[in-house]
C-alpha cells in the first residue's frame, strides 16, 4: 500500500519579513546597549528598560513638532537623554524627537518643582513633603519627608542618590543625602541657624554642597559647605559677607560653581576660591551644563540692551565673553553649546564664543534646547523645532 505524502508549502510573507528583520534588530541593539553599558559602567537596570522603552516608542512616530500645550500650566521644561522633559501644574510628560508623547503621568502637588540629572529627575512639592523620582517612561520610586520637615529644594545625582533639603522645628533648615534605592538615608546634617537655598551632590556620589544665607549684626551672608558622607564635619566651607546664595554647582573634578545676587564664585578643587563680582551690572539669567559649563548674563550698568554673556569651562577658566545688545531671557546649556533666548531671536553659542546658528523668534520666546543638531523653542502655547 502506497502512502501518499503531503507537502506543505510554507511562504514568508513580506510582512513577516519585516517583523523578522524588525525583532532581530532590537535583540542586536539590546545586547550591543547592554555589552557598551556595563563596559563604561554607566548603566542602571532602570536606564537600560528606560532606554528599550523609548527605543520601541521611537519604532511608531509621533505627528512632528510644533507640540501645542497650555503655557500656562507649565512650570519648568528640562532634558532627559535627548527627549524633552514638561512639568506642569498637574502632571509630567515626556516628547522625543517626533513630538510623540511617550508617557503622561500626574500629580497632586501644590507647587511642584524639579531638578534633573542624566536619565533622571527628582520632582517634588515644595513646602510640602512628597517627593518622587522618575525618568522619560515611568515612575521609578515615591516617598515623603517627616510631617514637620517641609521641602525646601532637592538634587538628583549623578550617581542616582538624591539629596533634600527640608524646613524643620528643631533647627533652621535640614539636609539628607539617600542611596539610589532612594530608602537608604546615607548622611543627614541640621543647619541651626541658617538657610538652605541650594544644594548639588558631585558626580563621584561622595559629596554634596549646600549654600546657606544667614545673618549676623544687621547683615547678610552666605556660605558654601561641603560634605563627604564618610564624615559628619563639613569638608570645606567659603564665607560670602554681603552676598545672598542663589545656586550651587558641582562641576568637573571637585570644582564649584557658586551663583550669588552681586558675585560669581569659582572653588576649585574644593580649596581655592576666587570671584568675579558685577560691581554695576545686574545679574540676569545664568545655567550650569551636565558637562561642567557654567552661562552668565550680566545686564551691564543696569541696562537690559547692554547684556554680556560670559562661560566658563568645568576648569572653572573663562571660555569667553560676548556683548550683545539685547535682553536675555533665558540660558540653557548642553554639550559645549548655549541656547540663549532674546526678544527677536535665538542664538546658539559655542563654548568658544562664535555663534553656531541664529533663529528668527519673536517676543512670546520663552526658552529654547539644543540636543545634538536640532534646537527645539519653547513658546506661549507651544513647542517647535527651530528652522
Amino acid at each position: 500500500m502506497n502512502k501518499k505524502h503531503r507537502r506543505f508549502n510554507f511562504k514568508i510573507t513580506n510582512g513577516m519579513k519585516v517583523g523578522i528583520r524588525i525583532m532581530l534588530t532590537l535583540v542586536v541593539v539590546f545586547f550591543l546597549f547592554i555589552m557598551a553599558a556595563e563596559r563604561l559602567n554607566i548603566a542602571t537596570v532602570t536606564d537600560i528598560t528606560d532606554s528599550l522603552r523609548s527605543f520601541m516608542s521611537g519604532l511608531n512616530p509621533g505627528p512632528g513638532y510644533p507640540y501645542n500645550l497650555n503655557s500656562g500650566s507649565v512650570k519648568e521644561i528640562t532634558v532627559l537623554n535627548g527627549d524633552l522633559f514638561v512639568l506642569t501644574d498637574q502632571d509630567t510628560f515626556t516628547l522625543d524627537s517626533t513630538a510623540k508623547l511617550i508617557k503622561t503621568t500626574s500629580h497632586t502637588y501644590s507647587s511642584p518643582k524639579m531638578s534633573s540629572r542624566g536619565s533622571k529627575v527628582i520632582l517634588y512639592n515644595r513646602n510640602g513633603n512628597r517627593f518622587r523620582v522618575e525618568n522619560r517612561t515611568d515612575t521609578l520610586f515615591s516617598g515623603e519627608t517627616k510631617d514637620d520637615e517641609k521641602i525646601i529644594t532637592a538634587a538628583m545625582g549623578a550617581k542616582g542618590n538624591i539629596a533634600i533639603a527640608t524646613f524643620s522645628d528643631d533647627c533652621a533648615s535640614k539636609l539628607k543625602v539617600y542611596s539610589n534605592n532612594y530608602k537608604s538615608e546615607i548622611f543627614s546634617w541640621s543647619c541651626a541657624q541658617d538657610m538652605i537655598t541650594s544644594l548639588d551632590l558631585a558626580d563621584n556620589g561622595r559629596y554634596a554642597a549646600v549654600s546657606v544665607v544667614g545673618a549676623r549684626d544687621g547683615e547678610i551672608y552666605s556660605k558654601v559647605i561641603v560634605f563627604d558622607f564618610n564624615y559628619s564635619e563639613p569638608k570645606a566651607e567659603f564665607e560670602y559677607p554681603g552676598t545672598a546664595a542663589l545656586a550651587v554647582h558641582f562641576s568637573k573634578n571637585d570644582n564649584i560653581v557658586m551663583i550669588g545676587d552681586n558675585l560669581t564664585s569659582f572653588i576649585k578643587g574644593l580649596k581655592n576660591k576666587t570671584e568675579l563680582e558685577y560691581g554695576s551690572s545686574t545679574l540676569q539669567n545664568f545655567t550650569f551644563s551636565e558637562d561642567g559649563y557654567t552661562a552668565i548674563a550680566l545686564a551691564q550698568h543696569g541696562s537690559t540692551n547692554d547684556v554680556k554673556i560670559l562661560c566658563y569651562s568645568s576648569g572653572l577658566s573663562q571660555t569667553f565673553d560676548r556683548d550683545f545688545d539685547k535682553s536675555v531671557k533665558s540660558l540653557y546649556m548642553s554639550n559645549g553649546r548655549i541656547s540663549a533666548v532674546f526678544d527677536d531671536q535665538v542664538c546658539v553659542i559655542r563654548s568658544g564664543g562664535s555663534i553656531q546658528k541664529k533663529y528668527d523668534a519673536d517676543s512670546s520666546a520663552i526658552m529654547a534646547f539644543n540636543l545634538g543638531n536640532r534646537t527645539y523653542l519653547y513658546s506661549v502655547g507651544e513647542i517647535k523645532k527651530c528652522k
